[in-house]
């Protein structure tokens, strides 16, 4: 008798297993919705952190490339000539090529030695964030990183030629 109740509750036991083998559209569709409200959560934080990280990047790539160029010209006297959009000759010494030929940014660095602009227009030496495609508020927020926050102002700043610029010495 036992046994026979045994083999009944088995034989039930299978029988609500072979009803219950998958899931239901209803809870398909609960699973879907909450992930996909974790994406709606996690994407905007996500993309913070992305751009948080490129505008470090860029503000430890304009220190160095800062350093290699005071290095180079206090070894040489003098500041590399201004190029344009190439890394001057004698810095692949002091900068490796691949870091300076783009930015985090979405531009490339450019050198603006303080022979540019001579007669006094942007007496600098400087390192410009040339064809940037970031948003005003993303350089802002380099600006505070490295400097004062006002771009207008400071090492970091908007100048007269409509670059982003370090300002190494004027």
């Amino acid at each position: 008798m036992i046994r026979s109740q045994a083999l009944r509750y088995i034989e039930l036991m299978r029988a609500i297993a072979k009803r219950k083998s998958g899931f239901t559209l209803v809870e398909i569709m609960i699973v879907v919705s909450i992930i996909g409200l974790l994406a709606v959560i996690a994407i905007p934080s996500f993309q913070k952190a992305r751009r948080k990280a490129q505008i470090v990047r860029v503000a430890n790539d304009l220190r160095v490339f800062s350093d290699a160029f005071q290095e180079y010209a206090m070894y040489r006297g003098k500041y590399p000539p201004d190029t344009h959009n190439i890394l001057p000759a004698g810095m692949d010494d002091y900068i490796r090529v691949d870091q300076w030929d783009a930015d985090a940014l979405g531009g490339h660095y450019n050198w603006e030695g303080p022979s540019w602009g001579e007669g006094g227009a942007y007496p600098y030496a400087g390192i410009a964030l040339f064809d940037a495609t970031a948003a005003v508020e993303v350089f802002t927020s380099l600006d505070e990183l490295i400097d004062d926050g006002d771009l207008a102002k400071g090492h970091f700043r908007l100048t007269a030629n409509g670059r982003y610029t370090y300002i190494i010495e004027e």
